[in-house]
């Protein structure tokens, strides 16, 4: 009966270890599938991960790329517009010297002309005292008369294209009045080239010193002394 008991109880507990090592290796091939899926899943999430994470560095890769043609184009175009406001900078600069220069010139210029023409005068001024002090009042009218008759001879020689204005009136400016002779020969020589009907108008002008200035319209010949001591000057100069 013991002996009975013994082999129950032997079944039993190799019936139960077999329950067991069925219950545990069921258990095992269980937890080892979903090992094997977590696995799996796993290497499809690291095989996602990983091009994620080269999509991830391609993008940065090319957003620096982005950045560096950016920077290249600003860089450039900073470049250009510097360049391009070095040659504005220098076209104003040489405009401004070119200014300067030029306003210079005419300044020095217009003081040599004002220079030039103060000495002019003073030299004119200084010739006609000599002149009133070196000769007496008597020879300086019979200058005039001798004036007179160059410009007498002057006249003859222009053409009447000269005397295209149409015109009564000549006006005789002179130092001293003209003498009958002088005036009747002046009317008949503009008579000629003028108008048969002219009429002289004269003034006197003592600083004309000795000599004559005919005014025909628009037309002045002048004969006075102290014109030709003007040219004389100005050939000198």
């Amino acid at each position: 009966m013991l002996i009975q008991l013994l082999i129950i109880q032997l079944i039993t507990f190799g019936g139960l270890i077999v329950a067991l090592r069925v219950l545990f290796y069921r258990h095992l091939n269980s937890a080892i599938k979903r090992l094997k899926i977590l696995h799996e899943e796993n290497l499809i999430k690291e095989t996602q991960l990983q091009e994620e994470l080269k999509e991830a560095k391609k993008q940065r890769l090319n957003e620096v790329e982005k950045g560096k043609r950016e920077a290249a184009k600003i860089i450039e175009r900073a470049k250009k517009e510097t360049e391009a406001l070095r040659i504005s900078s220098e076209k104003q600069a040489r405009q401004e010297s070119q200014k300067i220069l030029t306003q210079s010139k005419q300044e020095t210029e217009k003081l040599k002309t004002n220079i030039s023409s103060e000495i002019e005068n003073k030299a004119l001024n200084l010739a006609i005292k000599m002149i009133k002090y070196s000769f007496t009042e008597q020879g300086i009218e019979n200058f005039q008369h001798y004036l007179f008759e160059e410009l007498i001879n002057e006249i003859n020689g222009l053409s009447k294209d000269k005397f295209s204005l149409k015109t009564d009136k000549v006006k005789v400016i002179s130092s001293y009045p003209l003498a009958d002779k002088e005036r009747h020969e002046l009317e008949k020589m503009l008579s000629q080239k003028v108008n048969p009907n002219i009429v002289l108008e004269q003034e006197i002008d003592p600083e004309l010193i000795t000599g004559f200035i005919i005014q025909i319209g628009a037309l002045v010949i002048d004969g006075s002394l102290k014109n030709r001591l003007k040219k004389v000057i100005q050939a000198i100069r």
